[in-house]
């Protein structure tokens, strides 16, 4: 495990959140809190103590039975969702105090929330693990590795390969421990003699990048020599796996696409398809990405929400007819996606347009004469429809006319609700310096990870002395707690719920002169309000919307791209992308 630094949360600071938890009947969240807060400081944590009593006569709670726990936990590690996970976990631990399954789910939300505190107070229940519990063993050790016990680390770790040496969780572990003992020898060749197996070889190959810049090898020649070495003639399955990922990584499209294709020859796989689909549609082929696209729903099969009996719409013109388009993917995704409904406006007079109901009223405003409604609670009186049509859909149907045609989507895609952006451009402080919000991680899978970096990592490219206003955009778990951690008085809170309050999140970012972002939800905001958004992309990531710069110059024109010249080294395009946020504002940085 390898956790980022930040700074854990007082026992004041849990108890305060905890009432406000409670009292806005956030029961997953009191959970969370009132278990943080009696497994941390046992001896002081009385106000927590009666919350959790509170907590559990609730009669939801009190009706959940721990069979329904673990399930639902299961499914919420499946979909690689660590807060809710976290929250589920740290309540059925309330009501089943040290039940092993929801100890681990608690342990793994912990490791990819970077919640170090969290570690030892669940381990500590379950016990000494016995010999043959490699779980276990396995957790104890990862512990010792993330308190910086390395030489115990290690001894546990080799104990545990000794039984499972195929197990990747360990290999990785084990490896993060040798990193730690400056071993990095030993850490490349774990990682690169297991590759060939690996279930997930991206995530080894984000692993071995620091590892080869730590020994004094340079990174791209490393990947270079390692595939030409085992894996460029994709003889398997498994070789043409790894070969598509390497390639990835040295930003290799051509390269990409012959390992994909290579990989569907030996057996069909819906997901290498779709990585197919977005690496077609990356190098300009529209026509062969375009129609493999429409796999994402095999691939990723809860994409599919929806299913009915209605014809599929196929963008002709409608009379009197009902037609139904619903939102799909994430957040960021369903914004670009609902760019395409400026093309349907004169094809489609009676249509309703299932969203996340965060972005109902930006688009309700924008197109006032159709019906918008929540995706996750559709509504009883819908009239019957004709035709259904997925919003991804609409972009595989007109995106070809629309570079050809040299078309643009009139900007901006969405603007703030009037009174909210009058009332938060009231409070801010008459702005005498650059305003720049920002964003640095977006996502806890692997493709997150690549994306993702530290505020540290970000405000790097930044000289300490420049005077500028810095805003928080950052969304997720743990947040606040790098923030002061990292203690740059420049850099404040938003004052807003980031991930819910997004009418006041898109009202702030218009107050900006700049947004400094990685590839999430914040730089599709920020691109579709029109504002100038330097967006931080890996290279290791086949992005189309970035990637392809006529998509990019149709969707969002007004973004930037800085792009990682080397896999995993975000120094140059950082220092670049704080130039150009400077370059747009009319008031100019100044040192202190």
């Amino acid at each position: 495990m390898n956790l980022v630094e930040t700074a854990a949360k007082t026992l004041e600071q849990l108890e305060a959140e905890l009432e406000v938890a409670f009292r806005e009947g956030d029961l997953g969240e009191a959970a969370l809190l009132a278990w943080e807060s009696t497994a941390r400081f046992p001896e002081k944590s009385s106000v927590a103590r009666i919350y959790i009593k509170k907590i559990l006569r609730d009669p939801y709670v009190a009706g959940v039975s721990l069979e329904d726990f673990q399930k639902n936990a299961k499914a919420l590690r499946e979909e690689g969702e660590p807060e809710e996970l976290a929250r589920l976990s740290a309540l059925g631990l309330l009501r089943f105090p040290a039940e092993r399954y929801l100890s681990l789910s608690l342990l793994e939300a912990a490791e990819k929330l970077s919640k170090k505190e969290w570690m030892q107070p669940v381990i500590e229940p379950l016990g000494q693990p016995e010999d043959d519990d490699v779980v276990l063993l396995n957790v104890v050790a990862s512990l010792e590795n993330v308190l910086g016990h390395y030489e115990r680390a290690q001894q546990l770790f080799q104990k545990l390969l000794t039984k499972e040496p195929e197990n990747e969780t360990i290999i990785q572990n084990y490896s993060a421990t040798l990193t730690g003992l400056e071993r990095y020898q030993g850490a490349i060749e774990l990682l690169e003699n297991h590759l060939p197996r690996a279930t997930k070889p991206r995530e080894y190959v984000n692993r071995l990048l620091p590892l080869y810049r730590l020994a004094g090898f340079e990174a791209e020649h490393e990947l270079d020599q390692l595939d030409k070495r085992l894996f460029a003639g994709c003889q398997t399955l498994e070789a043409a796996r790894v070969h598509a990922d390497l390639r990835l990584f040295l930003q290799d499209t051509p390269g990409v696409i012959f390992g994909l294709e290579q990989l569907l020859g030996h057996e069909w796989n819906p997901e290498a398809a779709f990585d197919l689909a977005e690496a077609e549609l990356v190098s300009g082929n529209f026509t062969a990405g375009l129609k493999r696209y429409g796999v994402r729903f095999e691939a990723f099969p809860k994409l599919e929400w929806y299913k009915s009996s209605e014809k599929k719409y196929t963008g002709q013109h409608l009379n009197d007819e009902w037609l139904f388009v619903w939102g799909e993917q994430g957040i960021g995704d369903e914004i670009m996606f609902t760019m395409f409904l400026d093309v349907i406006v004169p094809r489609a007079k009676n249509a309703v347009i299932a969203l996340d109901k965060r972005l109902i009223p930006a688009f309700e405003t924008r197109h006032p004469r159709w019906r918008f409604v929540d995706r996750l609670d559709l509504p009883e009186d819908l009239p019957t429809f004709d035709y259904a049509c997925p919003m991804g859909d609409l972009m595989t149907l007109f995106l070809p006319d629309l570079l050809e045609q040299g078309e643009a989507f009139d900007q901006p895609i969405i603007n703030p609700d009037k009174s909210r952006f009058g009332q938060i451009g009231q409070l801010l402080a008459n702005k005498t310096k650059p305003r720049i919000a920002i964003s640095w991680r977006g996502g806890s899978d692997a493709n997150g990870k690549i994306r993702s970096m530290e505020l540290s990592n970000l405000m790097s490219g930044l000289p300490p002395e420049t005077q500028v206003e810095i805003i928080s955009l950052q969304y997720d778990e743990g947040h606040e707690q790098e923030v002061i951690a990292h203690g740059d008085r420049r850099v404040a809170f938003s004052g807003l719920n980031n991930r819910f309050d997004l009418e006041g999140v898109f009202a702030l970012i218009k107050c900006c002169d700049a947004v400094i972002t990685v590839d999430n939800a914040v730089a599709h905001f920020a691109a579709a309000l029109g504002v100038p958004v330097a967006v931080l992309v890996p290279a290791a990531q086949t992005q189309y919307r970035w990637k392809n710069q006529s998509i990019q110059r149709l969707l969002f024109p007004s973004a930037r791209l800085f792009i990682q010249s080397k896999p995993g080294d975000w120094s140059g395009s950082v220092e670049a992308a704080w130039r150009y946020a400077f370059e747009t504002t009319d008031v100019k940085p100044s040192r202190s």
